[in-house]
């Protein structure tokens, strides 16, 4: 006897009527009727009387009913096992610098997911100054970085690169220029990543280090904030050239900021670390991917914008 079978049978034993049981398993009455008359030939019973106004259950059905119960209860617990076999997969976590997934889009985790289904990836985007910690205290033996450790502990391997740019309403001045310098942010209300993360070294602290003295109106982690700041004109944001065209935000122009290097992303592991099999699997398929679809990855040529 099926679980199929006895499905059906308790839900005619609750609704006392092949009708309404057929409604509730969207089934016709006929699939019904067939199934009951099947595990009656089978049992050799009769499982219902026909009432007035209902079908009745036999002792036989109230016998089955029990059984039928606890049938089911153990077809149930055993799909679980299957299912929890079948989900098990190897959770690989990789700690990575801010805005790689952005970056390489969610083109990167299908591809990565059609090649290795039974690997989830957990990537943990934070401050990358926690993530050298964690290199450090070989808490990590792997990370996505824009400032490598500088020993022979580890090795690097170039991934991309990317330009910090300025996002400014088009009715500041400055959105008029064809180049804009380090020193015109002097006194301008500014929005930008905070200290924690890489950026802020590579932007703020050294405005402030160079005797430039912008107006800091928000530090946040958020990208879209700094986005939102610079279309209401309340500032002019720092971000990431592809988080900044992406956006599509109304009413700004985007700007390099002249003299400003790139920011240089990398793969970065431990010589003397045994990598596990994902980790090795998940390696040589980003720095692949990245190569092969390169052309197709963001790269801002701002002297044709």
């Amino acid at each position: 006897m099926s679980p199929r079978q006895l499905e059906y049978f308790l839900e005619i034993y609750n609704q006392k009527s092949i009708k309404k049981a057929a409604e509730k398993l969207i089934i016709s009455p006929q699939a019904v009727s067939k199934t009951i008359k099947e595990i009656e030939e089978e049992l050799g019973v009769k499982l219902f009387l026909r009432g007035k106004k209902s079908l009745e259950p036999t002792a036989e059905a109230e016998y089955l009913k029990n059984h039928a119960l606890k049938r089911l209860d153990e077809y149930e617990k055993i799909n679980s096992i299957k299912k929890f076999n079948t989900s098990k997969r190897k959770v690989l976590t990789l700690y990575s610098i801010d805005g790689f997934l952005q970056y390489v889009t969610v083109k990167f985790i299908e591809d990565f997911q059609i090649a290795f289904p039974d690997i989830l990836l957990n990537i943990i985007e934070t401050k990358e100054r926690d993530i050298l910690d964690k290199l450090d205290q070989r808490i990590i033996d792997t990370a996505i970085v824009t400032t490598p450790p500088n020993n022979d502990i580890f090795t690097s391997v170039y991934l991309y690169s990317n330009k910090n740019c300025l996002v400014i309403h088009k009715d500041n001045p400055l959105s008029k220029k064809d180049e804009i310098f380090e020193y015109d942010l002097d006194n301008q209300p500014i929005a930008g990543k905070g200290y924690e993360y890489s950026c802020y070294s590579s932007n703020i602290k050294r405005l402030f280090q160079n005797n430039i003295n912008p107006q800091i109106k928000l530090e946040t982690t958020n990208d879209s904030l700094i986005i939102q700041m610079a279309s209401k004109n309340l500032a002019i944001g720092i971000t990431l050239d592809f988080i900044a065209f992406n956006a599509n935000a109304i009413n700004i122009v985007i700007k390099p900021i002249n003299g400003v290097s790139n920011r240089n992303t990398f793969w970065v592991e431990n010589n003397y670390a045994i990598l596990t099999k994902e980790q090795q699997i998940f390696r040589d398929f980003l720095l692949k991917w990245i190569d092969y679809n390169r052309s197709e990855l963001f790269n801002w040529d701002f002297d044709t914008k």
